[in-house]
């Protein structure tokens, strides 16, 4: 399996939680220290770098959160905390690498200027990721701390009482999944939103939507194929189409504070007038989504979110 694969595939639905654990937990943080110096010192070549890095560390923070039951403590806490320091470095890069190719794909040459100015804060984030791949390469602390993690798993029992581990027989992958899905996805349906929901409301749903997504891409073997081929692409779509508002919702805070700092006049009638179209972006972006988001469209992704790995619905 290539350690950037999306799906965790292959798993035998009564293999055991801890093969489980230890083939996709593998792969996941492997993606990772691939693709951290690249994204470190090659993104002014190829700024998919940095973004196929965030998505890595995403994945790789779902299945260390997915399987935490499995690992030691003190590995764990160990690759959290440098998962969570990656992932906030490449936010800003990537953020701000696909505000500028917006901006400029939609406005054009009146957006020059606040191109520049997204260019001098995109220089100002890079050494965020140089600095945490160098911390992470130092003595090659990030491969010998995946090391000691995956030689760390253990089935999620292996913690309880002898007596109880020997009345108990061990725990297939496929019904430890169920439960572990349910958990995530009981998450999603509850943050499903309304017609009034708002851009902050609809941030929360696209959240827990990652969570969802990244979660099938680990426990799809377990269920019936629907769980893949049915709640999967809805999810993608849902994502896609929130990931337009989010869009908006960074582009208008970045204006903001820009404007807190800039004092050449006709800067500042180019960030306002940006300002005001993103706006009114967003309450379009925000129409169309709800227009997307049908009833029935909720249902039948709350029907499939609860799916049984023996019933589709």
């Amino acid at each position: 399996m290539a350690a950037g694969a999306k799906w965790i595939e292959g798993l035998p639905p009564d293999c055991s939680v801890e093969e489980a654990a230890r083939r996709s937990l593998g792969p996941r943080l492997s993606s990772v220290v691939h693709l951290l110096p690249l994204a470190a010192h090659l993104a002014e070549y190829d700024i998919e770098h940095v973004h196929r890095l965030r998505v890595a560390t995403r994945r790789a923070t779902a299945a260390l959160k997915l399987y935490r039951d499995c690992v030691a403590a003190k590995p764990g806490r160990w690759m959290k905390k440098h998962l969570r320091q990656i992932r906030r470095a490449a936010n800003d890069a990537r953020d701000l690498d696909v505000l500028a190719d917006r901006l400029a794909r939609e406005y054009g040459e009146p957006a020059a200027p606040v191109v520049e100015l997204i260019a001098n804060d995109r220089a100002a984030v890079q050494p965020a990721i140089m600095q945490v791949a160098q911390r992470c390469r130092k003595d090659e602390k990030y491969v010998r701390q995946t090391a000691k993690l995956l030689q760390s798993i253990r089935n999620p029992n292996e913690e309880s009482p002898q007596a109880e581990r020997e009345a108990s027989a061990p725990l297939a992958f496929r019904n430890w999944a169920v439960t572990q899905f349910a958990g995530v996805a009981e998450k999603f349906i509850t943050a499903m939103p309304n017609e009034a929901s708002d851009a902050a409301a609809l941030h929360q749903f696209r959240i827990r939507a990652k969570g969802v997504r990244y979660a099938i891409e680990l426990v799809f073997p377990a269920f019936e194929r629907e769980l893949r081929q049915e709640l999967y692409p809805i999810v993608e779509e849902l994502q896609e189409r929130l990931g337009h508002v989010q869009d908006h919702v960074t582009a208008i805070a970045r204006c903001r504070n820009w404007l807190a700092d800039v004092r050449n006049a006709a800067l500042r009638i180019t960030l306002e007038e940006l300002r005001e179209a993103e706006s009114r972006g967003l309450a379009d972006a925000i129409q169309e989504f709800h227009t997307w988001w049908t009833p029935e469209l909720a249902e039948r992704t709350r029907r499939w979110a609860r799916v049984d790995p023996s019933t589709p619905p």
